[in-house]
């Protein structure tokens, strides 16, 4: 059965209707890009736009008429009401999903100029709905093709108004015109579009900056990651280290990157433990001032009696941090920050010692982190007696009724250790050398999971080893308390900082040792499948640093980069002036010495033949081909095989002849024949001449017969003494 298929429209009918199309297609496909779409959506919408884009191609009419449209649109009222109420349940999701039912309705049913129209809008919300679920540089791409195609199809909606108006005759597609016609609409959206971004990037980065956030309230919030919230229950992290996705992106302040290795980014200690999860006591944060420099600067003591590191010689390291989109309050510091530096209205700092931002909105945010990240030596740390304030054993020494094997094990292991340090770095170094490493989650969850690690099962990720070195260390009356955070993450040399994704979440272990403070542990061994560079890490690390500098420089654009910026223009300013004078003084040191290197060679006795030489060189360089070729002619003129001549040969004396009639003011076109060419030549003598000569040539070269003897030099020599009659001026 043959599908019946109307006539082609005209071409700037059809080339509207697919550029319309394509504006509506990378809306959409730049919403999917936001990963924000159900999988239903994608399928639906992605299948409907894929079949009228067959159909388009065999110039089939719209499929719905205007009684189904209204059919579906009272439908859809009703589905709308129930998709925000029950099945999305918030009111940017169901209003997307109706964005995106408007636009298949459309396209499969648009006629008129008006609903040419409402499809041209519903693009447009498909990409402002987009901006406002991502901030990814992978929007730029879609947002550049989606302004070239808005160009081309808003240009050729007025062409084809134009024409409908003025009831010219339709240009037909496939025609040499209609095809010049779709370059010339293409060149000229191109155009109009670079030139529209590179305006719009000159006073994007030019206006003055204002960080209000007003739309931010109407993106979609990120999913929660579990492990950095009041309550985090065993198994937590495993799951997030499952997780590829960027979390974080660090550049260390200055040259020099490698001060950042090694180091754990701390974001919030756990006090209280039930068996099952461990909980913060309470969340109260204590709000952080700012100075009148605009910084921060947390308490370094999270206990007023004990101030934590007071008697450690400080190492300071400057580093900034851009932090992704997650659903904590959370930032992430190394070791002891000493002062924070955001766009933050409010900086809060909990009994942990934990730095937490009072945000509305979960978005970006870049900040600025000095840190303390000294290590107390370990003779220090044996010394400290175990005298533990009250506070601190209240809340640190808590435990839930445990399996009586642990306290066993944790005695064991600490029996002829007579200081707090050496029992943990005991505990510490067991479970890195006597467990295994897995991200593999038990199957069922256990009544007692720290049991179940230690004597059952023995291996496990990260949070296992923190809760039972904590849990056995709480157990031999020695304050400690897990910490979860990330690792350094993953050096990007091309863009000179760490990336640090969520599968880098991991949990240490931090005990107390009083007039110091917390001192870090980390009871896990190595992961054994840890990534490996290839060729390919390479291309992702080339496609990072631009993300980083979209999220830097486009994304978190403020005031402070403009005057960074303006800071660089002058510099810049500078360096060029520099770089002419550098210029000026390089061309005169130049001159000199190809002057003196001339008076040498002028002096030389080898000058006149080497430059005699060079000349003959730099000739056959330049003019090789032709002048072989009319010596060749010559010889074969003066008789040197002319009475036995071959194909190639003349072809040799054809190319001479053409060469003559070049100087002569006639030049053969690639597309004319020789004897086309022969026949177009206007003096009637040149002309027969040219003609007889072509003949006797394609006898020669294609028919292999033989011309009479000196007939073609005859026939070339009167052509290259032929002159144009000069008629007398009147």
């Amino acid at each position: 059965m043959q599908t019946e298929t109307s006539p082609s429209p005209p071409v700037i009918q059809r080339y509207f209707e697919v550029s319309l199309f394509l504006l509506v297609t990378v809306g959409f496909l730049a919403l999917a890009s936001t990963g924000k779409l159900d999988l239903f959506s994608l399928l639906l919408v992605g299948g409907g736009l894929a079949a009228k884009a067959l159909r388009y191609r065999r110039h089939q009419e719209p499929e719905l008429s205007p009684q189904a449209v209204t059919s579906l649109t009272w439908f859809y009222f009703a589905f709308y009401l129930a998709d925000l109420f029950l099945l999305s349940g918030e009111f940017q999701r169901a209003t997307t999903h109706l964005v995106l039912f408007i636009a298949l309705v459309k396209v499969f049913s648009a006629r008129t100029n008006r609903d040419y129209l409402w499809l041209a809008l519903i693009a447009f919300m498909e990409i402002l709905a987009a901006a406002t679920l991502t901030v990814d540089a992978t929007f730029l791409m879609f947002f550049f093709v989606f302004l070239v195609v808005g160009v081309s199809t808003f240009i050729s909606y007025e062409i084809k108004r134009s024409a409908e108006a003025a009831r010219s005759t339709a240009l037909a597609p496939g025609t040499g015109m209609a095809q010049r016609l779709e370059r010339a609409l293409l060149t000229t959206s191109l155009a109009v579009a670079m030139g529209t971004l590179a305006l719009a990037g000159v006073i994007f980065f030019i206006l003055p900056r204002f960080t209000t956030g007003y739309l931010s309230a109407y993106a979609f919030q990120p999913e929660p990651i579990s492990g950095f919230s009041d309550e985090v229950t065993l198994n937590d992290i495993g799951r997030i280290k499952q997780n590829p996705a960027v979390v974080m992106r660090i550049r260390a302040e200055g040259d020099d990157p490698q001060q950042l290795e090694n180091l754990k980014w701390r974001g919030l200690a756990l006090t209280k433990f039930d068996g099952q999860r461990w909980f913060v006591h309470s969340r109260q944060s204590k709000v952080v001032l700012r100075s009148a420099g605009g910084r921060f600067y947390p308490p370094r003591a999270t206990l007023r009696d004990f101030p934590p590191r007071a008697r450690l010689p400080q190492r300071r390291i400057a580093y900034r941090v851009l932090l992704e989109p997650i659903s904590t309050d959370a930032l992430f510091a190394a070791s002891v920050p000493l002062e924070v530096r955001g766009r933050f209205r409010f900086l809060g700092q909990d009994d942990t010692g934990s730095l937490v931002h009072f945000r509305q909105h979960h978005a970006q945010v870049s900040y600025e982190v000095a840190s303390d990240v000294a290590s107390a030596p370990p003779g220090l740390l044996r010394g400290i007696a175990a005298a533990y304030p009250e506070k601190i054993q209240a809340l640190y020494l808590q435990l839930p009724p445990l399996d009586p094997r642990v306290e066993e094990l944790a005695r064991e292991l600490a029996a002829g250790r007579e200081n707090a340090y050496d029992r943990a770095r005991t505990l510490e170094r067991y479970l890195r050398t006597t467990f295994g490493y897995t991200l593999e989650l038990p199957q069922e969850p256990h009544l007692d999971p720290i049991a179940h690690f230690l004597f059952e099962r023995r291996k496990g990720h990260c949070e296992y080893f923190s809760a039972s070195m904590a849990v056995m260390l709480r157990s031999l009356g020695i304050p400690a308390r897990p910490v979860n955070g990330f690792l350094t993450g993953e050096y990007n040399e091309v863009g000179g900082n760490y990336i640090v994704r969520a599968s880098d979440a991991h949990s240490w272990v931090e005990v107390y040792f009083p007039g110091v403070g917390w001192v870090e542990f980390d009871p896990t061994p190595p992961d054994p499948n840890a990534r490996t560079r290839t060729w390919w890490t390479k291309v992702q690390h080339y496609a990072d640093a631009f993300d980083l500098w979209w999220d830097e420089w486009v994304v978190n654009y403020d005031f402070l980069h403009q005057r960074q910026l303006a800071r660089n223009a002058r510099a810049a300013l500078g360096w060029a002036r520099a770089s002419r004078q550098w210029f000026r003084q390089t061309r005169r040191s130049l001159t000199a010495q190809l002057h003196n290197f001339g008076n040498r060679l002028l002096s030389s006795p080898y000058a006149a033949p080497g430059g005699i030489l060079v000349a003959l060189i730099l000739l056959a360089l330049a003019r090789g081909q032709a002048l072989a070729t009319a010596l060749r002619a010559r010889w074969l003129l003066r008789g040197g095989g002319v009475h036995s001549l071959r194909a190639d040969q003349a072809a040799v004396l054809y190319r001479r002849l053409l060469a003559i009639l070049r100087r002569q003011g006639y030049r053969k076109r690639p597309a004319q024949t020789p004897l086309e060419f022969a026949a177009s030549l206007p003096p009637a003598e040149l002309a027969g001449n040219v003609e007889e000569f072509t003949q006797l040539y394609n006898q020669l070269r294609f028919g292999h017969a033989t011309p009479p003897p000196g007939r073609l030099a005859e026939l070339l020599q009167a052509v290259q003494q032929w002159k144009p009659e000069r008629h007398p001026a009147r």
